[in-house]
């Protein structure tokens, strides 16, 4: 039996109705000088982004572990919003 494959257009439909119904998204959050988002995917896969209120820095994170995500959310909003920071 053969499968019905799905053109480029169908294939991000479905990826996005898949994303969507499997993600939560929470409100952003200020944290001296930091926006942070934080998304859930599948509950087991954490989406982080941080941006500098000042400067504009924008970084995103990837984390499937609860406590590496909260450390470098530490990391984060320890440093100076004012400057710009590695990642």
């Amino acid at each position: 039996m053969q499968k019905k494959s799905l053109n480029p257009e169908s294939l991000r439909s479905v990826l996005l109705q898949d994303i969507k119904s499997s993600s939560r998204s929470f409100s952003p959050i200020i944290r001296n000088g930091w926006a942070i988002k934080f998304s859930l995917y599948l509950d087991v896969n954490i989406l982080l982004v941080f941006m500098s209120m000042h400067t504009g820095q924008t970084i995103i994170k990837y984390y499937d572990n609860e406590r590496d995500a909260i450390k470098y959310i530490n990391y984060v909003i320890s440093k100076d919003a004012q400057e710009t920071i590695e990642a």
